[in-house]
């Protein structure tokens, strides 16, 4: 089997919508041994979202669609799926009930706009929405099976699972893939590193393997295909763990594992807890490290100390320290991340100061210059304003790209080095 996927919404051809439906897809549909043809975006128009249909019927087996099924003029999925099968739209009785239903639950009185989400091309089948108003659409066409569901990645997922997956019959083969996460050096250098695994794929030797770079995060993905789930997981664990020996500490994790979640593990099997005092990432690495859930049990507090008198009042950095080295320096930074222990506790800390532009920069302290500091408590920990002494250690970064990437890349550098650090401790 083969499928096309098709999304529809003017928001995702003027790029005011960034459409993940269609790679989440694909991936399941792989895992389901389903090839996938084609992708498509496709406007609000009426005629345009019509012959999208005829043409994917025509060019695959499967359809899998989102987007457009919302109460409001410009969602004409339900009506160019019907005009595709040449059928009118009517009411689905079981549908209105469901979607008054939840109105009921939120507390909420249904406007009758809402109406036409429960109205169906006719001898199609309605689809359940657990997580929202709009039901999915089951039809068939040109002897392929179409599958409609909406264009909220939560609500199409929950669908998916649910409704849509439990239908589809497995290819002849499973195609499973496991991603490894990295971080700390060049995708040029990871090639290098696993290049005859990269090449036994390209000649059918093996699993597939293959990088991405995004933000100076370097995936690996490696990816098989066998009869089943357990034979592709089989092909794939022997390369992985040959790349994780390879790489050693440029390894952050596998799946969705982020440079936040793998110091979050790392400061959960020491015991430990982390502080941050940050200057030009506003708030960021904070942020990263809060994302993680249960983050309360190793994050204490973090300070945004952009101001060289919120440094001096709140971290306890000399003021002649920051008139004689400036703000963004090595002694600042060193400063920064003993206040940091000192004021806040925790057993360890990270401080950022930098330059990340698109301004602010010169010859000697260009935009993109960021050090970064990781420090501990020596022996005994201490707690807030206790004192005593620390063990710190400044890097000095000089980071390429606008000003979101400097701050990205900033962050991630400290949140490594904290990964680092508790990993050789």
């Amino acid at each position: 089997m083969n499928a096309t996927l098709l999304s529809f919404g003017n928001e995702l051809l003027l790029g005011r919508t960034v459409d993940t439906n269609t790679s989440w897809l694909a991936r399941e549909l792989a895992g389901l041994g389903i090839s996938v043809v084609g992708a498509t975006i496709v406007g609000d128009d009426l005629a345009s979202i019509r012959d999208a249909f005829v043409r994917a019927a025509q060019r695959a087996d499967l359809v899998l669609a989102t987007g457009g099924l919302g109460p409001t003029g410009d969602d004409l999925t339900r009506q160019g799926l019907a005009d595709a099968c040449g059928v009118a739209l009517v009411d689905d009785a079981d549908s209105l009930r469901r979607m008054q239903a939840f109105f009921r639950r939120l507390g909420r009185p249904m406007a009758d706009i809402n109406r036409v989400q429960a109205r169906l091309p006719q001898r199609a089948e309605a689809l359940a929405n657990d997580e929202g108003t709009a039901p999915g659409i089951a039809a068939s066409l040109e002897g392929a099976k179409i599958f409609v569901m909406p264009g909220v990645p939560r609500e199409m997922r929950a669908m998916f699972l649910a409704r849509v997956r439990p239908r589809l019959v497995r290819g002849g083969n499973v195609v499973l893939a496991e991603m490894i996460r990295c971080f700390g050096t060049g995708e040029s250098v990871i090639g290098a590193k696993i290049a005859d695994l990269i090449s036994a794929g390209q000649a059918g030797k093996g699993p597939s393997v293959g990088t991405t770079v995004n933000d100076g995060l370097i995936g690996i993905r490696i990816a098989a295909e066998a009869p089943s789930e357990s034979a592709a997981r089989d092909a794939i664990e022997p390369v992985a763990e040959t790349i994780e020996r390879r790489l050693g500490d440029w390894v952050l994790g596998r799946g969705d594992t982020t440079p936040s979640s793998a110091a979050a593990q790392c400061l959960l099997r020491a015991n430990a807890t982390v502080v941050t005092a940050e200057s030009c990432t506003g708030g960021l690495l904070a942020k990263m490290f809060t994302d993680v859930p249960g983050s309360s049990a190793w994050f204490l507090e973090g300070e945004v100390c952009y101001s060289n008198a919120a440094k001096i009042a709140r971290l306890g950095v000399p003021a002649e320290l920051i008139e004689s080295h400036g703000a963004v320096s090595e002694p600042v930074c060193r400063a920064m991340t003993e206040g940091a222990l000192r004021t806040m506790g925790g057993s360890y800390a990270l401080a950022l100061t930098g330059i990340a532009g698109p301004t602010g920069g010169n010859p000697e302290k260009p935009v993109g210059l960021v050090f970064v500091g990781q420090g501990s408590q020596s022996g005994k920990s201490k707690t807030a304003l206790e004192g005593g002494s620390f063990n710190c250690r400044v890097e000095k970064y000089v980071f390429p790209g606008d000003r979101a990437t400097v701050r990205l890349r900033a962050a991630h550098t400290a949140l490594n080095l904290l990964r680092l650090a508790l990993k050789h401790r």
